[in-house]
Parts: C-alpha cells; structure tokens; sequence
C-alpha cells in the first residue's frame, strides 16, 4: 500500500488583519497564480425567499457605485482574472484567479464591491431570465428531478436541506430583497479569507491596507443544520417524465453518525467497495455484467451538522427495475459476507492514492480547506480516514454494511 502523506501541509498559515480578522494562506512561491478565496454566511438557510441567497451570490460584485457591470467585466477579462461563485446551503463562496502582478489592482476594487455594491434593474431581469430558464430546464432533466425529490424526501420541503426553487419563486423576488440581504451578509470584516499561490510579503501588505476594513471584525452565529425525524421505512417515490428516454435513480439515507466518527471514516471505505471508484461492485455488475448504464457510483454528503449517503445510476427506462433489484442485491452480498482480502488490498491503495492527488497542489488543498470551512471539518476526518485506510478489517465492513445499509430510500425519475 501506499505510504500515508505528511498532512502538516493541510494546515494554513496564518496572518492577522489590523481590524481583528485573520487572512489565512497556503503558499507555493514556485507559481504565479494566486486565488482568493471569500467565504461568507449567506447561504439558502438565512434567506427569507427561495433563490434570494443564489441571487446574492451571482449579481453581487457585477457592478459598483464607481464601475458599471460592463467596466468591471472589462476590467477582469482585460487581466485575465478568473471568478467563480458558489452559492451552498450554508455559505456563498467567491473566488478570484489572478496572476500576483495584478493584485495591486484587484484589490482595490474587490474592497469597492464590498463597500459600495449596486444591482441595476437591467441586472437583477438578466438574471431572473436566465435563472428561470436553468430552473425550468433542469425539471425537464431526470437528474435534477430526481435529486430534488430525493432530499425532499428525506428531509421535508420545509428543511434547508429538503427544499428547491421553482421558476415561480422567481415572481416573488425583489431587487429590494437582493440588495437587503447582500447588505446583511457580504459584510468584508465577517468573511473568512484564504489566500493561496504565490503569496508573499507584498500581498499580505496589499491585504492589510484592502482586505481589513476599518469597521471592527464582525461574527454571525451560524447555523448548525439537525437530521430530520424519520419514523421508517421510507416509502418509494417516482417523478414522472413521460417523455424521457431514461430514467434517475438514487438510493440513500441520512447517516446516524457525525463526520469525526471512526464509523464514518470505515464507512467511506465500504462506500468505495460498494460503488465509490471505477472497479467498485455496482460498476462491475450494473455497468459492465448487465450493461444497464454507462456510469452507477455511491457516495457521502457532508452537510454542517447531517451526512447523506446515496447512489445514482441514469439507466433506460426498461432497466430502472431491474436496476434497482441488482443494486441491493449487491447490498445484500456486503452484509452476507466479508469483503476479501484481495478486494481490500485494491480498495486501500485506490483510496490512499486518491487522497494523495486530492492533496497534491496548493489550490487542490485550498479548496479541500474552503470545503472544510463551509461544513465545520477539521482534519480529525482525514486522520480517521488515513487509520482506517491502513487498518479496518472485512468483518467491520460486514458490520457496518448490515448497520447502515438498511432502511434505504428509493427514487426514480423518468417515464
């Protein structure tokens, strides 16, 4: 097997701000590319309408009291600064690629977007149109639907995790709403920052004077999402597609256990068995014995405070039973009888190899860090998975399998 990395690199250097907040960085002098990471508390959970956090995410920035959308636009193609926005149940990420020589002019107006954010009318139409037309697009698509339904499912449309837009909350969204929660939420001194690349002395000077507002550092008290009540077992679902050529499955449930669980970190290795990498079971008898799709994979979710677990297969629509049956025949072996040696053998060097790779580059570890900073990870997971990489055993799997692959929930989306 291969030997565990060092994960002292997972670890980010820090840098205090004059207002109180704290820049962290994850340095390699050896590029000179540079990303900025901003994290925020503004995800669907604080919002008071459906899409108003999504709407937060995608218009603010776009222009300000000094420069037009148009100007700002112009300014970071010019330069080719990459941005990219993510808008999370929890938390809204923006994140700037830029080359170190441009920082001196990035900075400057990443503060002004802050300070001074506008949304023209003509923005927030351009971005109800086309938010409408993803929306609408997506119900047409067996995927969307059918993970729609299946969080529906397990969590009620009434939590922050079982709920979804439709292209009517749209109807319902003021520019007002925009502009009142971006002022409450993407407020620069309660953001958490990460600095990666190519960062030096001069930048952290650029951060001190552009990234640390003179108001003091403000906090929210964030929310901690709790798993539903489920009183089983889950009653199967379908959305109907009448005219779709294929058919979604997913198959899953809420795991009764926290992320900094043993039990999780040997789980994610009985997930890979079952279907998390290209030699898994569900490849082997859905995809390459039964020919049934071209790709089936399990996997886990974490959210802050509730993990998932599912599979999801896109099968032809004649196949979606006997799919479904193959799936927890596999299911059923796990529980009937141990992995191999053999099996375990190729699952621990697949799983250690892609840590390996998850880790290996600045900005791959930037973001597993981003990610951790969205659900409230610390590297006590990784730690629990390198353990149980180098020493679970088939018969925890055999136990963890008859535990927690039970009481599954079942949807579909198709004809």
């Amino acid at each position: 097997m291969l030997q565990p990395p060092s994960l002292q690199h997972l670890v980010p250097d820090s840098h205090p701000l004059p207002n109180g907040n704290t820049l962290y960085s994850f340095v390699n002098p050896n590029i000179e590319l540079v990303k900025l990471d901003i994290t925020l508390e503004a995800g669907s959970v604080y919002q008071q309408k459906k899409s108003l956090a999504h709407a937060a995410n995608q218009l603010f920035g776009e222009a300000t009291a000094r420069h037009t959308a148009s100007e700002i636009a112009e300014f970071l193609d010019f330069r080719g600064i990459v941005v990219e926005r993510l808008s999370d149940v929890c938390v809204s990420n923006i994140s700037f690629y830029f080359h170190r020589k441009y920082a001196a002019e990035l900075f400057p107006v990443i503060r002004e977007m802050f300070d001074n954010p506008v949304i023209t009318p003509e923005m927030f139409e351009a971005y109800k149109s086309h938010r409408r037309q993803q929306i609408e697009m997506g119900f047409q698509q067996t995927n969307f639907t059918a993970r729609n339904l299946f969080y529906e499912c397990l969590y009620g449309f009434d939590h922050p995790l079982g709920t979804y837009a439709k292209s009517s909350d749209l109807d319902l969204l003021t520019i007002d709403d925009v502009s009142s929660f971006i002022k409450e939420r993407f407020i620069l001194p309660a953001a958490h920052l990460v600095l990666s690349g190519q960062v030096d002395d001069g930048l952290l000077r650029l951060a001190d004077d552009f990234l640390s507002p003179s108001s003091p550092l403000q906090t929210y008290a964030p929310v901690v999402l709790s798993n539903p009540e489920h009183h089983g077992p889950y009653q199967p679902a379908h959305y109907s597609l009448p005219e779709a050529v294929q058919s979604t499955i997913r198959i899953g449930r809420v795991l009764p256990m926290s992320w900094d669980s043993p039990d999780y970190a040997r789980f994610m290795l009985l997930n890979t068995v079952l279907g998390g990498y290209f030699g898994s079971r569900l490849m082997s008898n859905i995809r390459e014995d039964k020919g049934y799709t071209y790709g089936i994979y399990s996997t886990t979710q974490i959210f802050r405070g509730s993990i998932v677990f599912y599979i999801t297969a896109d099968v032809a629509s004649e196949a979606t039973r006997p799919a479904v049956k193959e799936i927890f025949a596999e299911i059923e072996r796990l529980q009937a009888e141990p992995v191999t040696d053999e099996e375990m053998d190729r699952v621990r060097n697949y799983m250690m190899g892609d840590f390996i790779r998850s880790i290996d580059g600045v900005f791959e570890v930037s973001e597993r860090y981003r990610q951790m900073v969205a659900t409230y990870v610390t590297e006590q997971q990784a730690t629990n998975l390198l353990d149980a990489i180098a020493n679970v055993t088939p018969s925890q799997l055999q136990d963890l399998a008859c535990r927690y692959l039970t009481d599954l929930l079942v949807v579909t989306a198709g004809a």
